[in-house]
């Protein structure tokens, strides 16, 4: 004997489902055709992708791939099969002949480790075990193969028994799980398309609604006749489950049927309105954007033409402005859908787009008219402005040229100003002759004062006084000037050598005073050398003198000075200013040209009357169905088998010599100490009444030796 696996493939669900079932059996013959445990059909393979490619030895799953869709068409379950028969139990019902009591022993102790081990398998499935009392046998060497027959032909029905029960067990549990399962994958799978279905449905009804359509829903319960389950197990659950199962799936079919069929309905309906609404949308669309337009255009040239008349009325013409209404024959929209409002709509525009044409045509005409004659006007206007402008310009630059002379001429601070070095010298001609002069800086004052020292023979050297004459010139406003000579700064003196002095006398010296005597600087020096000295002092003088246009001030002294030595030189320093204003001419001016007159015009404004907005389409009402289907109804869970056990305390005998005569042996009774099994036990009543004799002669002897081991 061996054991193999056959695979059943079958759908759960939406998942192919391959489960191992256990076989007893005989090996095939070799034109037998293998088939592996995990092999399915081609077509099968291409209905389903592997998600765990894992065996083992219970079962492999296979996941339906997305393809996998629900459709009208309804795939009925397969009916799933469930096997009770239970594999032919290993306990041995012979021990052979002649064994032992130790092979006896172990014979029957091996067979109850079987019958244990496969009892707590069956508790372990779920099967009620009950274990009941055990027996005590006793054997000796003549019985021990008949008692070992008798027990471990119990024990091999009592292993049948248990696996018989955790067969039945296994099948029940395995069928209620396959048929909850079904049912489960079958229910998932329904309310998965039925709410597919359903969504689709509510999302077509949100969007029929959105889009304004009113939808009444309705909801329609379906209730299949399923067949009832209570108490059924095994087979017969597998097969009323499966029905209950196709009875749902076509109530599943059925009703996602009649959604999709609504949804489908609702949905033409909802596009026939959409479009209604999309050819109503797009009439007045296009009216608007011809109307945006056309007003834009009229606008426009609108626009163009009040600037014109703006700019003309600033350019000095008199417009005035009239205002055109016109009024195309359109044709009247009501009750008009889809294309015929779409058509008549076209038509209206046109004869509006038309009208608009013309009447920016008109307007820009109007436009470009007023344009020109204010160009021309404009032009008059630019010549004789410009002929006014050259004489305005002129005029005014001949009052502003006399205006700013008169200006400058009264509040004029023009001068000129002169220094002058005066000498009264002993020795003005002859030997030993000198001389002094003066310069003034007319900006700013500074002067430069220069002698010469003569020995006789030579001028022997120069000297430099430097300093700087204050003064103030403030005009009167009539051409007059009022001069105020403040004070008087010296600077330094430089003395410049230029030839050895021979002269007996050598004692030159350099005075400065001020007009009332004071000295301001003095130095003593013989000629010879180069030097120079810081003075930085500083006379009042405070003289105010008034003069008038072209008139000079008389010389003003500002300093005296000495030079002594053989022959002395006296000199007195003075200053003049002189008054520069001279009093401008009026000016001669030209004559203004003549205005040129500003012309009339009249424009016109012209206003188109929009054509009138298409009605909108009427909304229609629908109605829809939701369908529920009832659930299947539950499997109960399998109740427990129940199987009871007992067990053997095999006890052996020890061996004694034979000592008995023949008729003994037929004197000792038959009597069995085996339980009863309900086997047929009638066969083995002659070999019981021996093992029954050899068993009094083991006890006599065994009682005999006892005696005589205490005497």
């Amino acid at each position: 004997m061996q054991n193999s696996k056959t695979y059943k493939l079958y759908k759960s669900g939406k998942l192919w489902v391959v489960g191992a079932v256990a076989v007893a059996g005989v090996a095939v013959s070799a034109n037998t055709t293998q088939v592996s445990a995990d092999t399915v059909s081609n077509a099968d393979a291409q209905a389903v992708k592997t998600t765990d490619a894992t065996q083992n030895d219970k079962q492999v799953q296979l996941t339906a791939s997305s393809n996998d869709t629900t459709t009208d068409k309804v795939t009925a379950t397969k009916y799933a099969t469930v096997s009770s028969t239970a594999e032919k139990s290993t306990v041995p019902t012979t021990a052979g002949s002649s064994v032992s009591q130790d092979q006896a022993k172990d014979a029957v102790d091996k067979a109850q480790d079987t019958v244990k081990s496969d009892a707590d398998t069956a508790s372990k499935v779920g099967v009620d075990v009950t274990t009941g009392k055990t027996t005590d046998v006793t054997i000796n060497d003549d019985n021990a193969s008949s008692k070992t027959d008798e027990v471990l032909s119990d024990l091999n029905k009592q292993d049948q028994a248990v696996k018989d029960a955790t067969a039945k067990q296994q099948a029940n549990d395995q069928a209620y799980q396959t048929a909850t399962t079904e049912q489960t994958d079958a229910s998932k799978q329904g309310q998965a398309d039925l709410d597919n279905a359903t969504s689709d449905l509510d999302k077509q009804v949100d969007t029929s609604e959105k889009a304004g359509i009113t939808v009444n829903v309705e909801v329609a319960q379906s209730s299949p006749e399923y067949k009832d389950l209570s108490g059924l197990e095994g087979q017969d659950l597998l097969d009323a489950m499966a029905y209950n199962i196709n009875l749902y799936k076509q109530a599943i079919a059925d009703g996602v049927a009649s959604e999709k069929a609504d949804t489908e309905t609702l949905a033409k309906l909802t596009a026939e309105y959409q479009q209604k609404q999309s050819d109503y949308a797009k009439a007045n669309s296009d009216r608007d954007e011809a109307v945006e337009k056309g007003q834009s255009d009229l606008n426009n040239a609108t626009s163009d033409l009040d600037k014109q008349v703006e700019a003309s009325k600033n350019a000095g013409l008199e417009v005035s402005v009239e205002v055109s209404k016109v009024s195309p024959k359109y044709k009247d929209l009501t009750g008009l859908e889809g294309q015929d409002l779409l058509d008549a709509m076209a038509y209206n525009l046109d004869l509006y787009n038309k009208a608009v044409v013309s009447g920016v045509s008109t307007e820009k005409a109007d436009t470009e008219t007023l344009a020109k004659l204010t160009a021309e006007y404009q032009r008059q206007v630019a010549d004789y402005e410009a002929q006014k402008a050259a004489v305005d310009k002129a005029n005014a630059d001949k009052k502003a040229a006399y205006e700013k002379a008169l200006e400058d001429y009264m509040n004029g601070t023009n001068h000129t100003t002169s220094m002058t070095a005066q000498t009264q010298t002993d020795a003005s001609s002859g030997q030993y002759q000198t001389f002094m002069n003066a310069t003034v800086d007319q900006n700013i004052g500074e002067f430069t004062l220069e002698h010469d020292m003569n020995d006789g023979v030579h001028i022997i050297g120069h000297g430099v006084l430097k300093g700087k004459i204050n003064w103030k010139i403030v005009s009167n406003g009539d051409g007059t000037e009022t001069v105020t000579i403040s004070s008087i700064e010296l600077y330094s003196y430089t003395y410049t050598n230029a030839y050895q002095n021979q002269a007996v006398n050598q004692n030159i010296n350099f005075h400065v005073y001020d007009n009332d005597g004071n000295e301001l600087f003095s130095v003593y020096h013989d000629g010879n050398t180069t030097f120079s000295k810081t003075i930085n002092k500083t006379a009042q003088i405070n003289k105010t003198l008034k003069i008038s246009p072209n008139e000079t001030s008389p010389l003003t002294q500002v300093l005296v000075v000495d030079d002594n030595w053989i022959w002395n030189t006296h000199g007195q320093v003075s200053t003049q200013i002189k008054n520069t204003n001279v009093a401008p001419k009026a000016p001669t001016y030209e004559q203004e040209p003549v205005k040129p007159t500003a012309p009339k015009a009249t424009v016109h404004h012209v206003q188109v009357v929009a054509p009138a907005k298409g009605q909108a389409p009427a909304v229609p009402v629908a109605s829809v169905k939701k369908v529920t289907v009832a659930d299947m109804p539950n499997a109960d869970k399998p109740q427990p088998q129940k199987v009871e056990v007992h067990y053997y305390n095999i006890k052996k005998t020890p061996k004694v010599e034979k000592t008995a005569t023949p008729e003994t042996l037929k004197a000792v009774e038959t009597a069995s100490i085996l339980p009863h099994t309900n086997a047929n036990e009638s066969h083995g009543g002659v070999l019981l009444s021996a093992m029954a004799g050899l068993a009094s002669l083991g006890l006599a002897f065994g009682i005999s030796k006892k005696g005589k081991n205490q005497n």
